[in-house]
Formats: structure tokens, sequence, C-alpha cells
């Protein structure tokens, strides 16, 4: 089960040869709760890769805290305990492939965290099947004989098999068809019921990440501006077009229903925008 991650202060900047350091993240206040999925969106060049970098270990903050539970993540081996339990899937994940063997490359993880013989064979398995893949007919193969969608697949199955009490996805729905986002969901919300894990999606638009999340972190310029929830951001209090967002196609229908007086239940559901819809019409004498 995860316990609550939190950034707190967190400043980050990348060196400039000859130059100031550029910042990417100032003053970052964030928690993530046990188990919840939390969306943080911003628009590119926002600073969202170096988040997601700094909640998995990867970036150290030049100043400000990373806490996991109660504990400051600090020195080496307080880093390395803290990377067994949260995870990354880098954004063009596919690019995280490397062994001979699909088995090999889902195995890689967990095999560098102490797994061995059986343990490892059935944590290789399991992420397979998670993510859909057929383990019996493509363990043996090249990862880069893979379709483009199976590599994304084998990509989180390694990252899967090392069993994240939290796990975080740089831009995970970018490149995939309907069918693949629609997998990737179920495969979040099956992970997520199934280990009582946290998920964190990092991502440039709202839209996939809707149905899954409860709360949305606002990021522009290197702030974080805001957590919110669906009401929150239906209400229209945030101006997202400012920060080069916007919400989904529906979630403009109902924040123009809302506007109406037409209430609408759950923002997510489509039968919900239908039945509101319904009564929108009705209320209009159409």
């Amino acid at each position: 089960m995860a316990l609550r991650l939190s950034l707190e202060n967190v400043h980050y900047s990348y060196p400039l040869p000859g130059r100031e350091d550029a910042p990417a993240l100032t003053g970052a206040d964030l928690a993530v709760e046990p188990g919840e999925v939390l969306c943080v969106a911003g628009s590119n060049g926002s600073g969202k890769s170096t988040l997601a970098q700094v909640c998995a270990g990867l970036l150290l903050p030049d100043s400000g805290e990373v806490l996991y539970g109660d504990a400051p993540v600090e020195g080496r081996a307080g880093l390395r305990e803290f990377r067994s339990k949260v995870s990354l899937l880098f954004q063009s994940s596919e690019d995280q492939l490397f062994a001979d063997t699909v088995a090999k490359d889902i195995a890689f993880g967990p095999k560098n965290h102490g797994l061995r013989g059986g343990e490892l064979e059935e944590a290789v398995r399991r992420a397979c099947a998670l993510v859909g893949l057929s383990l019996e007919e493509l363990g043996s193969r090249s990862p880069f004989s893979l379709s483009g969608g199976e590599k994304r697949r084998a990509a989180l199955a390694g990252v899967l098999a090392m069993d994240p009490e939290v796990l975080v996805l740089d831009e995970p729905f970018i490149g995939l068809d309907h069918t693949g986002r629609e997998l990737l969901k179920s495969t979040l919300e099956r992970y997520r019921e199934e280990r009582g894990a946290s998920v964190v999606i990092v991502t440039h638009e709202l839209s996939d990440a809707w149905g899954l999340a409860e709360r949305f972190a606002l990021l522009s310029g290197g702030r974080l501006l805001k957590v919110e929830d669906k009401s929150d951001l239906l209400s229209g209090e945030v101006e997202l077009s400012s920060l080069g967002m916007k919400l989904p196609q529906w979630g403009e229908l109902v924040r123009e229903l809302l506007g109406s007086g037409i209430a609408v239940t759950d923002p997510s559901d489509p039968r919900m925008i239908a039945g509101a819809m319904a009564s929108f019409r009705e209320a209009r004498g159409e």
C-alpha cells in the first residue's frame, strides 16, 4: 500500500554552461495521497517532466524536500529505498527498451531489485498479463521487433514488474490510438486497485486523465498554481486557456450545463451528461 508522497517548497534548475542556471521548478508544493490518481497538467515547457523525475527520485531538488510518508528522502540509503517504491514511465517509453528479448527487458528492473528464480518469473508474467502481452508469444522476441503499441506495453510491463507503490507516468497517452488509450486506462485502474498504488499522470492535456484522476495539479512556468478536483475545473474559476490547456469536449459541455443551472452528478459519466442534456432541452421546451 502506498504512503503519502509530498514535495515541499521544491526548487530545481538545470545548469547552463557559461550562463545562469535555467529554473524548471520554483517552490513546488504537492501531495499525492495514498491510492489516488493525480493528474499534473501543464503546457509544453511548464516543468512537467522535471516534476515527474523529482517525484520518482531521479532528480534531486536544489532545495526543498521530498517526503515519502513522514520521512524525508535523503542520503544514499534513503534514496535507494525510495526508488524501490516509486517508478517512472518516461515519455516515449519505447526508448526504455534495450535488452535482447522482451522477457529479459521486463525482468531487468525486478532483477536489479533482488528478485530471482520463481519470484522473478512470476513478476514478469504478472506484469505481462496486466498490460495484455503474451509472454509465450513475445517473450523470446527482440523488443525492437514489436509494433509501436506492443513496445509501449512492454515498457510499461517493465515498470509494473518492479511492483511500485507509486507509479509516475510522463505523457503516457501521446501517440496511442483509441484502443491503446483505453487499454492503458484499464491497466492503470486495475493496477491501482490490486496494488493499492498511487498513480501520477503527467500530461499536457486533460481529456485522457479526466476519467481516472480525482484531482488535477496545474503547472505553469515551473510553478504549481492550484490543485483542483473536477468540480473546481468545471466551475470556470480557473482560466485554463491562459495556461495553454482546455477542458475535454464533454467538460466544456458540462460547464455550459452547470452555467444554465442544470446539475451533473458525475461529469465523467456520459450517461449523466446525456441525462443533463435531456433536462436542459426539456427546460427550453425543445
